[in-house]
């Protein structure tokens, strides 16, 4: 007989890395705004407009260092009381042509978009195998579904993060749901540093690169963040989403259609 899923729990205690990003930010927000208790995570420490002081705690953290994960963690679910759901968000994408990629950029890509993820899960199951199980969902890309120019590295560390999601499903389950949110393109500091990039490399207004864009996605328009944040925090506590566990979720206006 399985344990009951995190998501019938009441007031969901819940870990937000990487907070301080325009969708983890939009994430922990959500969570907050809908009756969870939040722990959120940044390179600086983040801050949840409206947030109640005795619902939200925020936390400095660089993924790069795996013993800050395992102490954040452990931190998180002491403040909280316990652990229900790991929300991971943090991302990196270095924009240029491969052979402009130096290896020290490969290992920064892969140690926070992948290997993060992978620690602050392993920190976690104490917390999830003594209590109820628990919840872990990554922010992924369209970018690891499909081919684009100029993210070589990124595109292929979203891949390896959905094929993470995938095994530990099985690996985990039925104590662990893990799933994936892929979003589109979200106006954030990276896509204008992406579409910057572009611009120069192709000689052209940075008007034309979004132009451009936008024709690739059916919807006509980029993605908002609170739509993602949405579709997380169903993972997260709805009850719908109990029996939901390896998926990657679309959330790109049909680009990967």
């Amino acid at each position: 007989m399985t344990s009951p899923d995190p998501a019938s729990q009441r007031t969901p205690r819940c870990l937000v890395i990487g907070a301080t990003g325009a969708i983890g930010g939009a994430v922990a927000q959500h969570l907050c705004a809908t009756g969870a208790r939040v722990t959120a995570t940044g390179r600086t420490v983040p801050t949840i407009a409206a947030a109640d002081a005795a619902a939200y705690h925020g936390v400095e953290l660089d993924v790069r260092d795996p013993e800050a994960i395992t102490r954040t963690v452990a931190e998180a679910a002491a403040w909280m009381g316990g652990l229900d759901a790991l929300v991971y968000c943090p991302g990196v994408a270095h924009v240029g042509a491969l052979e402009d990629l130096a290896p020290s950029q490969w290992d920064e890509i892969f140690e926070v978009n992948v290997r993060g993820f992978g620690l602050a899960i392993a920190a976690a199951l104490p917390h999830w195998r003594a209590g109820k199980g628990g919840v872990a969902v990554a922010i992924s890309s369209q970018a690891g579904q499909r081919g684009q120019s100029l993210i070589g590295a990124y595109s292929a560390s979203k891949a390896a993060l959905d094929g993470m999601v995938r095994a530990l499903a099985v690996e985990l389950g039925p104590t662990v749901r893990v799933n994936a949110v892929a979003p589109g393109i979200v106006a954030s500091d990276m896509i204008a540093e992406d579409f910057r990039r572009q611009a120069d490399r192709e000689s052209c207004s940075e008007s034309e690169i979004e132009a451009r864009t936008l024709r690739r996605i059916p919807a006509g328009r980029f993605q908002e963040r609170k739509s993602i944040a949405a579709v997380v925090g169903m993972l997260v506590n709805g009850p719908a989403a109990a029996d939901i566990t390896g998926q990657i979720f679309a959330v790109d206006g049909g680009m990967t259609s």
